[in-house]
Parts: structure tokens; sequence; C-alpha cells
């Protein structure tokens, strides 16, 4: 408003009314209309103020302080894409040292075995126009503020990688600490042979520990020590997810318990176990379990359908009398672009000793696709229970053996050693320019590595961790 010319007896001078001096004031205030306004609609006193924006950025995704299992890793470079090593489980036979004045020991052969891995390729993919290189941003360089973001988005999926990668599911990926262990504590050459006869045979075998969909508690806690230990480990960390050991140490202070030197402080966390091993808690929003399914797509693809449902018999089915009943899924499908809707719904009854199976039909060629499972008797709700493999179109597909509890966590206790656990890669993170074909800066950031455990049994996972809500 140009209140001059609209009033060309106001001089600025003299004497005027009240109501010529509000106006005056009202024409030249910014109001408080300005951020609805554009900048083009401004008008008045609003025109002349300038805008303020705060150098910092502000982040309210995952930064690298959330990265856990990254930091705690042991990396190691390898020159080849196949890694190879050996193992040995055995220094001898069991037999008895002592013999005979003049005679001789009897003779031993220590046991070893060849493993292979083969190196995979993470990265992502940055541009920036090129007039952005040359304007003075506001958080600083551009490119560089890219390439700082692209390296942390790589590193978080390489983060929850670590622990779910299978190849098995799909081959692009490396297979992770979960399905390392789960598919090698049983081969006989991960087994050692010492102290045969000392142990018990059943489920002391396994370094898979069941919580059956309770919370974690002090026992569980030493009967992973146990497990460890009865294998000759010695790990020194849980991963587990910030929920679970928030759940864990209000527990256990609402039971009354104290230790020696503690300090009273409201709302403190446990920061470690000590039992018949000491361990550090790493909670990390990374080991959180997949809850549900999407509600709006990111792949282009359209979702699956499920046109046939039946509960076969499984001898690895964990379905009992107790879980029988007819149980409610959705199933969504993962591209290179994204994850799809859920199909509709299906319901299958399912008894002891069964699993259930369902005929899947889906466009393309998914990378895999997402198992969600709804409470005993429900047709909502459903929570993340596995991935499945792809195969063919209109296959039949084993969906549920009730081996996970829906939404349910896993808690790793591992042990950091370069004979243990470590990261094998080709090179640290790669930053890689493409060739200049428009007015846009682009690069690629390349991560070629896997996870290698030479010693399965030295760790321990439990599974079906729940963590119901504590009053009082």
């Amino acid at each position: 408003m140009n209140y001059q010319l609209e009033n060309q007896s106001m001089t600025g001078f003299g004497q005027h009314s009240v109501q010529d001096v509000e106006e005056l004031q009202k024409a030249l205030s910014v109001g408080g209309e300005y951020a609805v306004d554009t900048p083009g609609q401004l008008t008045g006193g609003a025109a002349l103020a300038v805008e303020d924006l705060d150098r910092t950025l502000k982040l309210v995704t995952y930064s690298m302080e959330h990265l856990r299992l990254w930091k705690d890793i042991i990396k190691q470079k390898v020159s080849q894409t196949v890694h190879q090593f050996n193992v040995q489980n055995s220094y001898g036979a069991e037999v008895s040292p002592f013999f005979q004045m003049g005679g001789t020991p009897t003779a031993t052969d220590a046991s070893y075995n060849r493993e292979v891995y083969v190196v995979k390729y993470l990265g992502t993919q940055g541009s920036v126009q090129h007039n952005l290189t040359m304007i003075q941003a506001a958080h600083g360089p551009v490119v560089a503020r890219e390439v700082k973001n692209k390296t942390i988005e790589l590193l978080a999926r390489n983060e929850r990688a670590m622990f779910d990668a299978d190849s098995a599911i799909n081959a692009l990926e490396y297979d992770g600490v979960d399905k390392l262990i789960r598919s090698k504590q049983s081969v006989a050459a991960f087994q050692s042979t010492a102290f045969a006869g000392y142990s018990v045979v059943g489920t002391d075998d396994t370094v898979i520990i069941d919580a059956e969909g309770s919370s974690l508690d002090e026992d569980l806690c030493e009967a992973a020590c146990l497990r460890a230990i009865n294998n000759f480990g010695m790990p020194m960390d849980m991963y587990l997810a910030t929920d679970i050991h928030s759940n864990f140490s209000k527990a256990f202070y609402a039971k009354e318990r104290v230790r020696p030197g503690d300090r009273t402080a409201a709302g403190y966390l446990i920061p470690e176990f000590m039992g018949s091993l000491n361990f550090k808690f790493k909670p990390s929003i990374f080991n959180r379990a997949r809850k549900v399914p999407l509600a709006v797509a990111v792949s282009a693809s359209s979702a699956p359908v499920i046109t046939g449902t039946s509960a076969p018999s499984d001898m690895a089915s964990k379905f009992t009398s107790a879980s029988a009943g007819t149980y409610s899924y959705v199933v969504s499908a993962v591209y290179a672009d994204g994850e799809t809707l859920p199909a509709a719904h299906m319901e299958q009854a399912v008894a002891a000793g069964q699993n259930v199976s369902a005929t899947i039909t889906f466009s393309g060629m998914p990378l895999y696709m997402n198992v969600f499972r709804a409470p005993v008797g429900t047709t909502a709700g459903w929570e993340f229970i596995g991935r499945l493999a792809v195969t063919t179109s209109g296959a039949t597909y084993v969906l549920d053996e009730n081996l996970r509890l829906p939404g349910s966590n896993r808690a790793y206790l591992l042990m950091h050693d370069p004979d243990v656990l470590s990261w094998k890669q080709l090179g640290s993170l790669i930053k890689y320019d493409l060739a200049v074909t428009n007015t846009s800066y682009q690069w690629l950031q390349l991560l070629y590595g896997m996870i290698v455990i030479q010693a399965p049994r030295k760790n321990v996972i439990i599974d079906n961790l729940v963590a119901p809500v504590l009053i009082g």
C-alpha cells in the first residue's frame, strides 16, 4: 500500500488525527500473514522484510550415530572378489595322552575345511544440477552436502543388510549375520569336537534361542552367555531394538533390583549385562523389527495376487495345537524401484505340524516378497513374519511355518574378533564420477564387500522377542 499517494495531505510533519497515525502504522506493518503469502504477493511493510534462513540444516531422519554394527565391526581388505579361508574344528581326536614307558603316544590329526565367500556390490547414485554448484547455497557446497547424504544413505541400508541380508532370497545380496549363523551353526565343519561327552545333546547344540513371544530378561541373557561359552565364544556386544532394551531396563528396576555403585537416576538404562559373560547392550533403531505393510506404494509395479491356499504337512513347522487356528495373510512384492502395496488378504486354517502355503502371481520379476500375518481369528493388524525368495509367477510358496512371530524382534550377541566376525571389502567407500551427458553433475557411491563369519557358533541369536508396555 502506498500510503503517501492515497493520503496527499499526509506529509509526515505537524499534527494529524489518531486515525491517520493508525493507518500509517498499518501500512508499514509486516503483519502476521507473511507465512501464507509467496514473496511476489507481499505488499506494504511486508515487502521490506528480509528472509532469515537458518544455515544449519535440521535433520528429521537417521544419522551416522545410529549405525552401531558398522562402527564396531572389524573391517579387513581383500584383494579378490572371491574370498576363501580354512576352518579348523579339532586339534586332534579325543584320545588319552598317557602312554607306557618306552612306548609312543597315540597319533592324532587336526581337522580342516575350506569356506568360500563372494563379494557383493552395494551402491547409490547422486546428482546435482550444474547451476546449483555456482550459487551461494544455504548449507554449504551442494555437491559436498549430497555426497554426505548419499554416504549416510548407503551405510544405513547396509547396516540393516548386515543383519538381514540373504542370498537365497535375493541373489544380489550377501549373507548377513542372521543367515550365516543359522545356516552354518549345524555344519559339521564349524562344530568343535573338543569336550565331546561333556555337553548335553539337544537344545544346547544350537546357538539359536527361541524366546517364544516373551520379553528379554536376565534369564535369556544368561542363557545366551552359556550357549556362547559352551561353544568357546567370548562375545561382548548384544545388538537389539531400542524398545527391547528399554523394556529390559524397566523390568529390571521394576523388580527393585540394584547393583553396588549404582547412582540413583530417573529413566536409567542398563548399559551392560554381567553374568557368565560380560557384554554391553547396543540398542539400535536398525534392529527394530519390520512391522506393517506399506500404506503407500513405493514401486510402480502392481501388487501380487494370491489365488489359492493350502495347509500341507511340514516337518519344520512350529505350529502346535496351542497355536493352531485360522490366520489371515497379506503379501507385498519388492522390486528394484521399491515395495508394492500388499495383495488382498487370504485366510487359511492350519493345524499342528502344518504350514500355510499359497499360489502367488505377479508381474515382472520382483527381488523378493514380504509376508504379513494377522492375529489368529482376525483379518486386520497384519505384521511382518518374513521374506520369500521369488521363483516364478503362479508357483506355490510356503508363507508361514510359525518360525517367526508377527512383528517380533531378534537380538544378536556377537563376538568382535577377526577370526570370528568381520566385514571384508575390496576397498573403502568409493565415489565414482559418471560421464557428463547433460548439465547435471552425476556420480555413484559404491561399497564392495560382505559379512564373513568364520566361527558362527561363537555368536548367539535370540528369536521372537516382544516388548510389552510396562505400566507402573
